[in-house]
């Protein structure tokens, strides 16, 4: 059995693109034969990753293909074929995408969806009570994503939420005079070595995430020993945040994200054994999302023969 991993371009900046590289890698290290398949082949030049990749032209027939939630030129270019299929629904906001109109994954010929957190796992069981849905979460790989000395600034990635950005900055500026002037990482675009590298010296991270399954970055930003402020990116609760590991604003409150941010930056400033706590709360988050655990459910998964 060859399991391929079928994808949008590596070259695009995307969680969820990192996520099945990661699947992929995860595979071939407990001795399965994977790969990643796009349009062009080519590999992704923003993160460090052992999985090959092929163009879909290099599909076997009696390959397994496990299909991206979101994209209907892939499934129409295998609809009716006799491969196995699986959906990795890496966002569940964007499955109506991939469906084209259909009323189920399963009308591809899916049989069964992949889920990188329990947050979508119980909205593809609710959504798709005809396929089961398993629990097989990215990670956040401690060996590239760890604590530096810290800088107070703040880093983020603006690229859902570019005007709740601007209106978060301009508002803690006036909430907070005192650190008016303190250093804003923008990362929007960065490679991963860039982007571990500023969230390691960052004492703060503004969470900007939007309709997630999950936030990858956001846990990437509390394995490296960031105070987490902002949004955590779901509409319909969080698989991992907590008023232990972060200053949480609901939904599009800009003006009370501010207010978190402000607190976090004060508390970064002040240092001591509450600001303490909270680091060590949002590192013993990202742990339960290292590498060891992601491969453990996956390999468990594609052992069972699922």
């Amino acid at each position: 059995m060859r399991i391929v991993y079928l994808s949008w371009p590596a070259g695009e900046i995307s969680g969820g693109i990192k996520a099945a590289f990661q699947h992929v890698a995860l595979l071939r290290e407990a001795g399965f034969d994977a790969l990643v398949a796009t349009e062009d082949g080519r590999r992704p030049g923003w993160f460090e990753t052992a999985a090959p990749v092929a163009t879909l032209d290099a599909v076997r027939h009696d390959d397994v293909l496990v299909f991206p939630e979101n994209n209907p030129r892939l499934f129409e270019r295998f609809a009716g074929s006799p491969h196995r299929k699986l959906v990795f629904c890496q966002n569940q906001h964007y499955a109506w995408q991939g469906l084209a109109g259909r009323a189920s994954f399963a009308q591809w010929g899916v049989s069964a969806l992949l889920c990188p957190s329990v947050t979508a796992v119980q909205f593809c069981r609710r959504r798709f009570p005809e396929l089961p849905a398993h629990l097989t979460p990215f990670h956040v790989d401690e060996r590239v994503f760890m604590p530096a000395p810290k800088s107070l600034q703040i880093a983020c990635i603006p690229r859902k939420r570019p005007l709740e950005m601007g209106a978060i900055h301009d508002l803690f500026r006036a909430l907070c005079p005192e650190h008016a002037g303190i250093g804003w990482h923008v990362l929007q675009g960065a490679p991963e070595a860039k982007v571990a590298e500023i969230l390691g010296r960052s004492a703060v991270y503004l969470g900007l995430a939007r309709l997630e399954a999950h936030g990858m970055t956001t846990l990437e930003a509390m394995a490296g020993g960031c105070l987490v402020a902002g949004f955590n990116g779901s509409a319909g609760g969080s698989d991992s945040a907590t008023a232990a590991n972060g200053f949480w604003a609901a939904e599009d409150d800009v003006p009370g994200c501010a207010d978190q941010l402000v607190r976090a930056v004060r508390l970064a400033a002040q240092g001591g054994a509450a600001y303490e706590a909270m680091v060590a709360a949002g590192r013993e988050t990202a742990w339960a999302y290292r590498r060891e655990e992601a491969a453990r459910r996956l390999v468990a998964f594609w052992r069972d023969g699922r």
